[in-house]
């Protein structure tokens, strides 16, 4: 299992490289898809915390259908709150 360790930081340090782009591992969550049994032991490898769905991404959340309320309020909440601003 160490080696796969290995290589995840192996290809994080490449994707660094070559994109000039770094990866944040304190504002990065670990999002288990399907049976992941040492989730938090992954995570804590990595330095990272453990997400699930629905996620957040932009204010947005991730995986709520397009019609779901809810996932729109912080949205509409943000767009009233700048709006206010131009009055």
């Amino acid at each position: 299992m160490e080696t796969f360790y290995q290589l995840a930081r192996w290809l994080l340090m490449w994707f660094e490289a070559i994109s000039d782009l770094r990866v944040n591992m304190d504002k990065s969550e670990l999002i288990s898809v399907g049976g992941v049994k040492n989730v938090e032991d992954l995570a804590s490898k990595f330095g990272c915390k453990v997400g699930s769905f629905l996620s957040t991404y932009l204010g947005i959340l991730l995986g709520a259908p397009f019609k779901f309320v809810v996932a729109w309020d912080g949205i509409e909440e943000r767009f009233h709150k700048r709006l206010a601003m131009w009055k």
